[in-house]
């Protein structure tokens, strides 16, 4: 009995008589055992369940009967006897064992003794590969691709392009870099995945207790409750930006955003330095992240139950607000020019994000709380693929529906060429003119006419000269 030690490797010499050995409480010693090493072993308990792989994951009727009772078994027994009563269903079927096989594989099962090692490895502790189906694979690997490309085209299309960084637009950028993360934690898991294949149990208890594993916890929660507080500030935004133009005839102003969106920041880095100080574990799995196990600790249930339960009341103040945003527009009380086309993204980011949310807050809390048998292969699948999935659909929705993403790329477009074939001063003129993009500003219909009345005083009549403001700017949203 060497439980609870600081044990960092294990003298085998002298050890190849032993019939029990027990382990469990030194963390340090991961280094995996071989069959050879223990020939008489009957019960071994080990810290981590990779050590069991060597012995077989697969449960056989041997592991599965009781060894103590097996030990005790009088040498005068009738083995077939024995056999019989350990097999009923083949008397009923009049199924008549050869003695002789059954003699030769009483015989071997003596030889080589089937161990019954504690933990047992399964689809949280895997033995040979990380991603245990070629679905889950390449679904991470799909995941993993389409984001970085999505979201990187967002980040440029948002803050490269010369046209006009409303308050809104500046938050979705901001949630396209918090996805970008969640697609860096997926390639994290995806390259050990590939760098451990087919031998996965020789590196899994180092990467559970590593740096690797902690930092890609703490990627994985920053990035996902950074999405979640920026869309919450996205929708409370919009609402409030509507009160205040018709009541002061301006919006919040950007700087404001930035300093509400850098406090989304620090609580998403709050909540994802806690497991670091024992607030939860991102070690109790080589997915790295904080929610508990099948059969595990339940050293992180605290944890998860407050951070699910911050999630869900950030989903239900989002859709408070945005319901009460639609009936105010509904009844036409606003009389602005509303960018129709950032307030219909923010709606479609929430739809998308909550039903996303939802099967992954009830597998949690199901699992946490033994309510429902689910599996753990569906639990692993579901932490694998829907979790990190609105970091992938997020973007696509931007860049397929979002009419601001093509005029960006438009400009961006006309920026490089403008570079190319014209001097500096009439890439600077262009640049201003492009400022006039007010399809994604928030005024009011009598500041557009203080400024087509008083032209000269504002310095804009060349500009307003050679430039069209296109029809549908104009449009309020309850039209």
């Amino acid at each position: 009995d060497l439980t609870d030690n600081r044990l960092v490797t294990l003298p085998l010499e002298g050890l190849g008589g032993l019939t029990h050995l027990k382990l469990q409480g030194n963390p340090s010693l991961s280094e995996p055992f071989t069959k050879e090493s223990f020939p008489n072993m009957r019960v071994l308990e080990v810290p981590y369940a990779y050590q069991c792989c060597a012995y077989g994951s697969c449960s056989s009727f041997f592991k599965m009967s009781n060894q103590w009772e097996a030990e005790h078994m009088s040498p005068e027994e009738d083995p077939h006897k024995r056999t019989m009563e350990l097999f009923p269903g083949h008397t009923d079927n009049h199924y008549d064992l050869d003695a002789d096989d059954l003699q030769l594989d009483l015989e071997e099962s003596k030889l080589h003794p089937t161990i019954q090692c504690t933990p047992s490895p399964g689809p949280f502790k895997p033995c040979d590969h990380l991603f245990e189906s070629w679905i889950i694979r390449l679904g991470v690997w799909v995941i993993i691709l389409v984001s970085v490309l999505c979201n990187g085209l967002v980040i440029l299309a948002v803050f490269a392009s010369p046209s006009y960084l409303s308050p809104v637009k500046f938050i979705i950028g901001a949630i396209a870099g918090a996805n970008m993360l969640t697609s860096i934690y997926c390639s994290m898991l995806a390259l050990v995945d590939a760098l451990t294949y087919g031998q996965f149990a020789k590196y899994g208890a180092r990467w559970e207790t590593g740096a690797g594993c902690r930092v890609t916890g703490f990627l994985s929660v920053f990035a996902s409750q950074a999405a979640i507080f920026l869309l919450t500030l996205a929708a409370v935004q919009c609402s409030i930006s509507v009160s205040c133009v018709r009541g002061y005839g301006k919006s919040p102003s950007l700087g404001k955003v930035k300093a509400a969106a850098f406090c989304c920041l620090l609580l998403s880095s709050v909540a994802a330095v806690l497991p670091l100080f024992s607030i939860g574990e991102y070690g109790a799995s080589p997915l790295c992240l904080p929610y508990p196990i099948p059969d595990g600790k339940p050293t992180a249930l605290g944890f998860v139950v407050a951070l699910v339960m911050t999630n869900m009341l950030c989903f239900l103040t989002i859709t408070g607000t945005y319901i009460r945003l639609y009936c105010n527009l509904l009844k036409g009380e606003f009389s602005a020019v509303w960018d129709c086309a950032m307030v219909k993204h923010v709606a479609w980011l929430i739809f998308t994000n909550c039903l996303l949310y939802c099967p992954v807050a009830f597998l949690i809390f199901s699992s946490t709380l033994n309510l429902f048998l689910i599996t753990p292969e569906v639990i692993k699948s579901v932490l694998l693929v829907v979790l990190p999935l609105p970091a992938c659909l997020n973007p696509l929705l931007y860049l397929l529906f979002n009419p601001h993403f093509r005029d960006d790329l438009r400009l961006l477009r006309q920026k490089g060429q403008d570079k190319g074939s014209y001097p500096q001063s009439c890439g600077a003129d262009d640049m201003e003119k492009s400022s006039y993009d007010s399809t994604q500003a928030l005024v009011s219909f009598s500041d557009i006419d203080h400024i087509f009345e008083t032209p000269d005083s504002l310095g804009v009549h060349p500009i307003l000269d050679s430039y069209s403001f296109p029809s549908m700017t104009l449009i309020p949203c309850q039209q």
